[in-house]
């Protein structure tokens, strides 16, 4: 019957349908390769909404890694309106899609192209070109959604698929253009000529199919071998009777089941009894050989689309790639330094790059910026060229938006900051081997090249600021450290504390001494340190804040970022404490009241409201009782001295009185400020102010001392100060 044919039809649709839902590039495989899980592009474990790297992966063609500016673009396309534009297109896309299939399956299974004579029915005609329209149009934008640049149909597997689809497409639109205007004229024209050399009494099965209703033809019907012309009834307007019986056909089976009997038939004018005889089949003729040539041509080109579907979808490589030579090379390094570095091996099996294929090549190859500081492949039968330095430049290549956040931070700019605040290099009083092996260590070196080696002294190093050969600051390896590259370990106070210790800025030490840091340390085994997620979050994977928990994860409101200064209110670093943007060094291009919002935010995912206001204006108050009764005192007494020539301004640290007013702010002013920053009393008092006024009353009594002799004793042979400025 007509009406399970067409639920057949809907049936075989909701199919193609199916295996269009969903990205076939965003699977299983890619969460192996990449170590992204599904949330890293969709709002939900388990699918959903796509965020913006879910838009920035589709828009550089499903591929990772993702670049910087893409991940821009894909930010702009964010928005509300461009999310539901995206939502009705992809919906219409789909909906045109559903239809047209449905109805060539239904014309190719249930009606055969080789019955239809007198052309392509008008209703037929405007469905089939109004989805073709549709599918044009909304597939043009998904298309420029999906493809960033011309280069993306040929150079990935994504690209050449969709490229093979749309050629596809452009060749079914084609035929169905030719078969809806020349072809359909011409069959018109035949069955016309068709229907006027047929006698009405001596119509048979053969003539019938010409009596369609199309092209003018008589809409003829048959029940019971008798014929009825049914051209004149408005409930067969065009041949159609409520769009699930067609003129030119017998209905003695279909008014069987009809919600009426053959009675109706009485309304409508008797043609004749049809004819028994069977006269010798009509041959074809070259239109209809040509459009029954474009329907299966059509029916081969929708099997073709929908094996393009299944490729996406299922990950199949149409084309088969022999390994490349950088490929054999990787292989080699891997197979050479798992005998030799069996603890480098080790370390890069178990990390994220391993499961992802980032191999010894892709990280160590020379781009062009490190061209200077390459080197031929330690193999014999290699020419590629290697480099021992890898950059964020490098990490850049996956991970775009760490590394940009991080060149805006101070520990990516720390080697500029020492040389302008630091009297100890400004001034030379220490040489080249005490700053290599102490300052450079944390700070960075910068990297000089000679031949393709790193220049002794300036490599190795892991400085959060190394200025490195191709132009890049900092290295990812201080947090992340070679070749485990584990976030979980970046997490970790323990971390931080390979820098941030000592008595000029202690603050692992205070972190140690703080709540926050005894609940760490008693309860930290337990805490869940790698997230599907790529987010780490309060309450649900640990109970007390780290390091990078304050400076650099995500909370309500407040976005994760490498740039650990982002959050800062106050500079507590410098002599005289300031705000960020007015650090001289190293202004900041923030403000600060907006950022102490944001860190107020990050406090209050365990914290009330009043709670994080009033640590903060205690803070405050620390820092005006700092600058009141310590510094600004203590810089007034120095700068009395420098005025009437008791301290020399040629050199540093060779006066007693500079060593006292260095330290007062270096030392004690800073584990001052920074021990109530982070709720370590000790620090704040023991460690601070009560030194710091040991150290204010040391520094007047030398200072009056010295105005009554007139005279302030010189280290004339300092040591170790033969380095250059």
């Amino acid at each position: 019957m007509p009406v399970k044919r067409f639920f057949v039809s809907i049936i075989l649709g909701v199919v193609f349908v199916l295996l269009c839902i969903g990205s076939a590039a965003a699977k299983e495989e890619y969460a192996k390769k990449t170590g992204k899980g599904c949330i890293f592009c969709h709002e939900e474990k388990t699918g959903g909404g796509l965020k913006t790297a879910g838009i920035a992966y589709i828009k550089n063609g499903y591929q990772y890694p993702i670049p910087l500016f893409i991940m821009e673009k894909a930010a702009k396309v964010q928005s509300a309106f461009h999310k539901s534009l995206r939502f009705i297109i992809g919906y219409l896309h789909i909906l045109a899609a559903f239809i047209l299939v449905g109805a060539i399956f239904y014309i190719h299974i249930f009606i055969k192209p080789s019955q239809i004579t007198g052309g392509i029915p008008k209703g037929e005609r405007i469905l089939g070109l109004s989805c073709l329209f549709t599918l044009m149009v909304t597939g043009i934008y998904l298309t420029w959604f999906r493809i960033d640049r011309f280069g993306h149909f040929f150079d990935i597997q994504f690209g050449r698929v969709l490229f093979i689809k749309i050629l596809l497409f452009i060749l079914m639109l084609l035929f169905a253009l030719t078969a809806v205007t020349f072809i359909h004229r011409q069959m018109g024209k035949e069955s016309k000529a068709a229907v006027a050399k047929s006698d009405p009494g001596e119509i048979t099965f053969e003539d019938l199919k010409n009596f369609d209703g199309s092209s003018e033809n008589p809409a003829y019907v048959v029940h019971d071998k008798k014929i009825y012309d049914v051209s004149g009834s408005a409930k067969w307007k065009n041949g159609r009777h409520f769009g699930k019986h067609s003129a030119g056909t017998d209905l003695t089976e279909a008014l069987k089941g009809a919600p009426h009997g053959p009675e109706v038939l009485e309304k409508v004018k008797f043609v004749g009894q049809m004819q028994d005889t069977q006269k010798e089949p009509e041959k074809m003729s070259k239109t209809r050989k040509l459009f029954v040539f474009m329907a299966y041509s059509n029916m081969v080109i929708i099997l073709l689309i929908i094996f393009c579907i299944g490729v996406w979808r299922w990950g199949f490589n149409i084309i088969l790639e022999t390994p490349s030579g950088e490929a054999l090379a990787a292989k080699n390094c891997i197979d050479c330094h798992k005998k030799l570095n069996p603890g480098i091996y080790a370390d890069w099996e178990k990390s994220i790059h391993a499961g992802v294929g980032a191999d010894c090549y892709k990280c160590h190859k020379a781009t062009e910026s490190l061209s200077n500081a390459a080197s031929k492949a330690h193999l014999k039968h290699s020419s590629l060229l290697i480099t021992s330095f890898v950059s964020p430049a490098t990490c850049s290549e996956c991970h775009p938006k760490q590394v940009a956040e991080y060149a805006n931070s101070k520990h990516a700019n720390t080697l500029e900051i020492i040389w302008k605040v630091d009297k100890w290099l400004q001034h030379g009083m220490n040489n080249d081997v005490e700053r290599n092996s102490g300052c450079y260590v944390c700070h960075g070196t910068v990297v000089d090249v000679k031949e393709g080696k790193p220049v002794e002294g300036s490599w190795p190093n892991v400085g959060v600021g190394r200025k490195n050969p191709d132009g890049s600051l900092g290295s990812c390896t201080s947090c992340h450290t070679r070749h485990r590259f584990s976030v979980a370990e970046a997490r970790k106070p323990e971390a931080c504390g390979q820098c941030h210790l000592g008595p000029d800025h202690p603050q692992i030490e205070i972190y140690n001494e703080s709540k926050h840091g005894a609940i760490y340390n008693a309860e930290a085994g337990e805490w869940n340190w790698t997230t599907d997620d790529g987010t780490w979050k309060a309450g649900r994977d640990f109970r007390s804040p780290t390091c990078s928990a304050c400076h650099m994860s995500a909370a309500l409101g407040v976005s994760k970022t490498h740039d650990v200064t982002e959050r800062l209110s106050w500079e507590l670093q410098a002599p005289s404490t300031v705000r960020p943007s007015d650090f001289k060094a190293f202004p900041a291009k923030t403000d600060w009241m907006n950022e102490r919002a944001k860190m107020i935010m990050v406090c209050r995912q365990c914290h009330s409201e009043e709670w994080a206001n009033s640590h903060f204006k205690n803070l405050d108050n620390v820092i005006s009782n700092y600058e009141s009764n310590y510094y600004k005192p203590a810089a007034k007494i120095m700068d009395d001295l420098y005025g009437r020539d008791l301290l020399s301004k040629n050199s540093y640290f060779d006066e007693a009185l500079e060593w006292e007013f260095y330290e007062l702010w270096h030392h004690e002013g800073r584990r001052a400020r920074m021990g109530s920053a982070m709720m370590a009393p000790d620090y704040a008092w023991w460690h601070g102010f009560y030194e710091l006024k040991h150290r204010f009353n040391k520094l007047k009594e030398a200072s009056e001392e010295a105005l009554k002799k007139r005279k302030v004793y010189v280290y004339k042979d300092f040591p170790g100060k033969e380095g250059k400025d």
